[in-house]
């Protein structure tokens, strides 16, 4: 899972804005630019986009071209060529003041327009939650519009986001829509902005594919864009997918040709200036590249580089936990316990993080996104059906239809809440949990002599001897515990060994050791607050599950409620004593 999130992150969705370093050009140059035709200046805009210096002369006469005239829309426009030859925090600005001037003019892009700019600069700083606020926004304006083109890059971002969040086949659908609409608009006019959209879908499509490992399809469309990019003029295309192909090659383990993917990128881009951004996820996949190839100074170079840049400017990507694995990895193989608990704090801080921003960006995409769309959906079903002369007693009878699931959802939840704070007192009581409670209308459980299992007295007192030793001692919070190990370690054979925990625990040997860590989890959460901050992730390895799915079912088995729900309660109730 570490590795398919690398492979798409928030980033990606910077389509339309990288961080540029600029100098201005004379008053008198702009000045004399202005004599030019709207057209004419924005034509040799795009011309040169990719050159800075020759692009901002032209851009900043299209805005004071626009302020002598007083034309707002064409202000909107040179404040947003402006912008994209800007740095980071003059470029917001610029998007402020597009939204301002625009807010309440009825135009087919704007405001909608500066709002997927300033989401694209926000994105940028890794700065996800803002950056989904102004999709939201432009999402608004463009259904309200019926503006086509802005929905579809809405659409870009929305499927990027949901790779993020692993609805992995979701983004993909939503990406092939996307990627048909840019080729059918490339395929009507050839001209360079339908040209980058195509490729940039295609990027991203590739890359949805990559994350599924579908690999041949990823290089399937690749090449496509590959082959389209060396013909456009925006070279930053290009490094995209270089780096594309070098996380398919680490993929399939062809790490050399991976780095070299890399080194190629790198060589690209040695005379131009690389936002911080791309220069630290570049290292932090350089780092896994070298750990892959067991060259651990060279790995601990990048991966250092990688925490230090993450924690100066703020800079928190889903993949970045695995750099932080990766060092406590290796400072735990060298017993170095200072630097190992240095960096288990520093990944306990992006663990929250993150966590926060997923849980946000989650319910933001359904909240401001799914839901609106949906809604516009349902609006555009009951005009058609009112065209088609649909009688208003059916629509009625779907809404009152969905009325009532909707209201047997929340009865049917607010029931299972309750059942669930019931166990989780039950759990804080010590009371039986449900697994262990007799069943109505049988006796308890009671223990069988041995003679009635076929096995050696002397040979099932020493297997329960050395499970109550094995019990005392938590031994079953090891990991990869199994009847054959634990039979080999009592000296017994594995047979007999497994007939006595069927027996003599009543249960089955992986319910057995489950239930021995259940029972212990619970009662270190409810006295140790430091473990109750564990991620659901590390409690699960803490006491020897392999997967945090294995531990949540055997949580849930145990003790009838989730561990996630058993943790909350745990803090409400630690806060309400303080208050």
């Amino acid at each position: 899972m570490i590795r398919l999130k690398t492979i798409i992150t928030f980033l990606l969705i910077i389509s339309g804005y990288t961080p540029i370093y600029s100098q201005n050009p004379s008053k008198e140059d702009v000045q004399l630019l202005t004599q030019k035709k709207y057209e004419e200046l924005s034509e040799n805009f795009l011309q040169f986009e990719n050159e800075t210096l020759k692009a901002i002369p032209y851009a900043n006469a299209f805005l004071l071209k626009a302020k002598q005239e007083d034309d707002v829309i064409k202000k909107a426009e040179g404040y947003y060529m402006v912008a994209k030859v800007s740095e980071y925090k003059d470029a917001l600005l610029y998007a402020d003041s597009i939204i301002t001037i625009t807010k309440d003019k009825e135009d087919f892009e704007y405001p909608a327009k500066a709002h997927l700019l300033k989401a694209s600069i926000l994105g940028s700083q890794s700065n996800f939650q803002e950056s989904m606020d102004e999709l939201a926004k432009a999402n608004k304006h463009a259904n309200d519009n019926d503006n086509i083109d802005q929905q579809y890059q809405i659409k870009y971002f929305i499927a990027l986001l949901k790779n993020n969040l692993g609805l992995h086949e979701e983004s993909l659908e939503i990406l092939k829509n996307v990627v048909t609409y840019y080729e059918s608009k490339y395929s009507e006019n050839k001209e360079d902005q339908n040209k980058n959209d195509y490729i940039k879908s295609l990027y991203a499509y590739g890359n949805a594919f990559n994350i599924l490992q579908k690999y041949d399809s990823v290089q399937k469309f690749n090449n496509k864009a590959i082959r389209l990019s060396l013909k456009s003029k925006d070279s930053s295309l290009y490094n995209k997918l270089l780096f594309s192909s070098a996380i398919v090659h680490y993929n399939r383990e062809e790490y050399q040709s991976s780095l070299d993917s890399i080194r190629k990128l790198q060589k690209f881009n040695a005379k131009k200036k690389i936002e911080f951004g791309t220069k630290t996820r570049i290292n932090f996949f350089l780092g896994r590249v070298f750990s892959k190839q067991k060259k651990i100074d060279s790995a601990l170079y990048y991966l250092v580089k990688v925490d230090s840049a993450a924690f100066k400017d703020k800079y928190y990507f889903p993949s970045l936990r695995e750099n932080y694995e990766l060092l406590i990895k290796y400072h735990k193989e060298t017993k170095d316990i200072k630097q190992q608990l240095f960096y288990i704090n520093r990944l306990l801080v992006v663990d929250s993080i993150l966590d926060n921003d997923v849980k946000y960006l989650s319910h933001q995409i359904n909240e401001e996104y799914s839901k609106p769309n949906l809604i516009l959906e349902k609006q555009e079903i009951i005009e058609a059906l009112e065209k088609n002369n649909i009688t208003t007693i059916i629509i009625l009878v779907i809404l009152s239809i969905f009325v009532m699931l909707l209201i047997i959802v929340i009865v049917r939840n607010n029931k299972k809440q309750k059942i669930y704070k019931k166990r989780f007192q039950e759990l804080v009581e010590n009371k039986k949990t449900p697994n262990t409670t007799p069943v109505k209308g049988k006796e308890a459980f009671t223990e069988k002599e041995p003679k009635e299992i076929g096995i050696s007295e002397i040979i099932v007192t020493d297997i329960l001897k050395n499970l109550k030793k094995f019990e005392e001692n938590k031994d079953f919070l090891q990991p990869n515990i199994s009847v054959s190990s634990l039979s080999k370690r009592f000296k017994t054979n594995s047979k007999y060994f497994s007939k006595v925990i069927n027996v003599h625990k009543d249960k089955s040997f992986s319910n057995y050791i489950n239930e021995l860590r259940i029972n212990y989890v619970v009662e270190e959460l409810k006295i140790n607050s430091k473990f109750r901050r564990y991620t659901i992730r590390a409690i699960a390895n803490e006491i020897g599950f392999n997967t945090t799915e294995a531990f949540s079912k055997s949580f849930y088995k145990t003790t009838g409620i989730y561990p996630s729900f058993f943790m909350k309660q745990l803090e409400k109730q630690e806060s309400s004593k303080k208050n």
